[in-house]
């Protein structure tokens, strides 16, 4: 059963396929349909979808998808290896492969489908302090600008 709550913030992406955008959203990403919302056909005309709690995406059926590289979705896993493997055994687009980054963090960036770009975060050291990633940050662009 699946706990229901108020989503303090979800995303709603136009998709051209739910199924198939399902399918790709459980092989690749590991999320779950909570409801799928039939239109008066009977056909699903929406889905939502949940990874972990919070982690809500509303899929909307729609001919006309114009993903946008303006907008890139970052999603926090605690297995980032897991996806990367999801993602190659699904022939997904990869757009960096997992690399770690200054800021504490190993990320994948990936496209669904329908091309929305995510960002998969997984954390390095979750015992480090803001302080200490922003300072680690700062110094790393302090030396690239000199």
């Amino acid at each position: 059963m699946h706990e229901f709550y108020q989503m303090p913030l979800f995303v709603k992406l136009k998709v051209k396929n739910i199924e198939k955008s399902k399918v790709w959203y459980k092989n690749v990403l590991d999320f779950h349909s909570v409801f799928d919302f039939p239109d008066d056909k009977g056909t699903v005309s929406m889905t939502h979808l949940r990874g972990e709690k919070y982690q809500d995406l509303m899929l909307i059926k729609d001919e006309k998808v114009n993903a946008s590289s303006s907008v890139i979705i970052n999603l926090f896993s605690h297995n980032i290896h897991n996806i990367y493997q999801s993602a190659l055994e699904n022939k997904t687009s990869i757009i960096q492969e997992p690399t770690v980054t200054p800021w504490n963090a190993k990320e994948l960036t990936i496209k669904d489908p329908d091309g929305y770009i995510f960002t998969i975060t997984e954390s390095i050291d979750s015992n480090k302090s803001f302080d200490c990633v922003i300072e680690n940050v700062k110094g790393k662009f302090d030396r690239n600008r000199t």
